[in-house]
């Protein structure tokens, strides 16, 4: 067993029982607590090291959501994958999915807890070892004017993404913004991976084979990602450009990011919100331009 931790948030017997019923067998610390309240103080304690909340949705949203919100903006929670649990006959449309690393339906099937928790792990390290590699760095290209680079790999992202990060204003900020934008246009874009196939992945436990396997698949293995860093007297832009059928993303571009309801929204609303003052799209919704104010 790792020594990450899993808060679940519930008040609810039944909901305990439903989780720690899921989780028997599995290698997966949790902790249970009764509120999104009651997170914080334990969030604050470092040596707690969580990296998955999971919480109960319940059918008031308002209150809840708000609360949400309000954690994801701290340091101490923005970069903590939440899993929202619910039950499967509800109507999901009204649920903010961009607050959410995943939604689950219950009741729950065998092992889908387990192997989403462990996909959430999977991200909290990503973010943790960008900003490690950030603070540990004193950035060598920090006035760096332009630069044309390419990529197809996960790992290639996380790298490049650090040595971007590094020549912005506030690199820790730039780097999860950054990082979610790549990793869109790598799983999204060039391996044509649905949200919804996403979803059936990672809850199978079958996400990181199923990378593996296209990026060496004919179909997938000559497609690149493309990126241009251009700095200008007033602003900063990073063009990312990948080989897919791109997206309508009119929708999350011209609404509040605050009530995406699509998992469309989620890394879009990440973007903005870690870093970047604006985001272009093409009219395919295969490039975008990210742009920092100096």
């Amino acid at each position: 067993m790792d020594d990450l931790l899993t808060l679940v948030v519930s008040d609810n017997s039944d909901f305990h029982n439903q989780i720690v019923s899921s989780l028997d067998g599995e290698t997966i610390k949790t902790r249970f607590v009764n509120s999104l309240d009651d997170c914080e103080p334990l969030l604050l304690e470092k040596e707690n090291n969580i990296s998955t909340i999971i919480c109960d949705i319940p059918t008031e949203l308002f209150d809840f959501e708000r609360k949400l919100r309000v954690l994801k903006r701290k340091d101490h929670g923005k970069y903590i994958p939440i899993i929202g649990l619910v039950n499967e006959t509800r109507d999901k449309s009204e649920i903010a999915r961009q607050l959410f690393f995943h939604i689950l339906p219950l009741p729950l099937h065998e092992h889908m807890l387990a192997h989403t928790i462990e996909a959430g792990k999977s991200d909290f390290r990503r973010y943790q070892s960008l900003l490690g590699e950030v603070s540990s760095r004193t950035s060598a290209i920090g006035l760096i004017k332009s630069g044309d680079f390419t990529l197809k790999t996960l790992q290639q992202a996380e790298a490049l993404t650090t040595m971007l990060s590094l020549a912005c204003p506030d690199p820790s900020a730039v780097s999860l913004g950054l990082s979610e934008l790549l990793v869109n246009a790598i799983e999204h874009g060039n391996l044509e991976i649905s949200y919804t196939e996403k979803s059936q992945l990672l809850e199978t436990g079958k996400w990181d084979d199923e990378i593996t396997k296209r990026l060496s698949d004919d179909k997938y293995k000559n497609r690149f990602v493309e990126v241009v860093f251009d700095r200008q007297e007033d602003h900063i832009d990073i063009v990312i450009r990948d080989h897919g059928n791109g997206f309508d993303w009119h929708k999350f571009i011209d609404s509040d990011p605050d009530k995406f309801t699509s998992k469309h929204g989620r890394g879009i609303a990440i973007a903005i919100a870690m870093g970047f003052n604006k985001l272009s799209y093409n009219e395919k919704g295969n490039q975008v331009t990210a742009t920092i104010t100096l």
